[in-house]
């Protein structure tokens, strides 16, 4: 399941099959913004002198959603039996996602617990936002088509069958569109046990083909190259990937971890391979500037920087600065995508509905000259 900081692929296994479906579900059960709150929270209580095993106490206290109660008072039992906090969490990898116990792992070894649990909070704030912002946004144009469909089905599937017959029993000229559209509708109605199963069977084999590895590459090539999509998706996995590396090197966490924990963090699979050589570059001990210069997903100022930081050492602080500004741009750029799709999808709507209608009453107006002629 897609978290804040994970995103990695489950196999069936005969085996571990109940197991997973309980990791999943435990996972389904905790929201993202709950483990933001919690983060927010323990960041502040710690920055305030409180110890993490009485913050964690308090919190899991406090916890109203009984899912997460139950978590955090199990992290707190195992901070009070004499482990870390890292630790703790690690036994619980179905609700903390591997980089986000890396990165308080970081912090407790660097002494900057509380700052890096803040920065944690900040990420996860700032994806949340950022969906929410999404749906926001999606809302209206999606209600608008599925209204507008649903308008069109029945006109074409209930309205212009009932005067089907009429036209024909008076025969009254019809255009192209309207014999067209009643051929459609007849089709429908009478092979029915043949389009819906099809229909259905269509539906299902595309969910499965999209969860293959093919299908997967296949559909993460058209969102990355998506003539309208290109700039709001490519700006939104770049900042998540360089935020996501930026916070954990910033934390301490080694550079070909922080690597390793991003390409499972991110859902994108060309840009977990960019990931993958930019890993092996570092194992082998090569620069990243060729592997960086060689991908075609990265925009070229965000090259540039990284090489850049990487020849002076800053790359986690240079990699921060780069993800918050792309999740910026990723979201301008997404209200300036929507606000320019609304007026096209409404006038289109509009335009193939009036169409409809007018394949409806052209003939009507037809009927009623030919009644005023007899």
């Amino acid at each position: 399941m897609d978290s804040e900081f994970g995103n990695n692929d489950i196999l069936w296994n005969p085996l571990e099959s109940s197991a997973n479906s309980a990791k999943k579900s435990r996972r389904r059960s905790i929201r993202q913004q709950e483990i933001a709150e919690f983060t927010s929270q323990l960041a502040i209580m710690t920055r305030s002198g409180v110890d993490v095993a009485s913050a964690l106490g308090s919190l899991a206290s406090q916890c109203k959603r009984p899912a997460l109660a139950v978590v955090l008072q199990a992290v707190h039992e195992s901070v009070l039996a004499g482990n870390t906090l890292s630790e703790a969490l690690r036994r619980h990898e179905d609700t903390f996602d591997p980089s986000y116990i890396a990165t308080v792992a970081a912090g407790e070894a660097s002494g900057k617990m509380s700052e890096v649990l803040a920065q944690l909070a900040a990420i996860q704030r700032r994806i949340i936002r950022s969906r929410r912002t999404l749906l926001a946004l999606m809302t209206y144009p999606a209600l608008l088509m599925i209204v507008s469909s649903a308008v069109l089905v029945a006109l074409v599937l209930f309205v212009l069958p009932r005067f089907a017959g009429i036209f024909e029993q008076y025969e009254v000229p019809l255009p192209f569109l309207t014999q067209a559209l009643i051929a459609l509708a007849e089709e429908l109605w009478t092979h029915w046990w043949l389009w819906g199963p099809l229909a259905v069977g269509t539906l299902v084999g595309l969910l499965l083909w999209k969860n293959t590895n093919q299908g997967r590459r296949t559909l993460d090539t058209i969102w990355i190259n998506g003539p309208v999509v290109r700039n709001v998706y490519r700006s939104q996995l770049v900042g998540r990937m360089c935020g996501l590396m930026g916070l954990m090197l910033h934390s301490g966490v080694p550079l070909v971890e922080s690597l390793r924990l991003t390409r499972k963090a991110i859902s994108n699979s060309l840009y977990r391979d960019l990931l993958s050589d930019l890993e092996d570059a570092v194992v082998n001990g090569r620069s990243l500037e060729s592997e960086l210069n060689r991908s075609e997903v990265l925009p070229q100022s965000a090259k540039e920087m990284m090489i850049t930081a990487e020849s002076t050492g800053k790359m986690g602080e240079v990699t921060q600065l780069l993800g918050a500004y792309y999740e910026e741009e990723a979201e301008a750029s997404m209200r300036q995508i929507i606000g320019l799709l609304e007026p096209i999808i409404t006038v289109g709507m509009g335009v193939i509905i009036a169409g409809v209608v007018l394949s409806v009453m052209m003939p009507v107006f037809d009927l009623s000259t030919l009644a005023k002629g007899h």
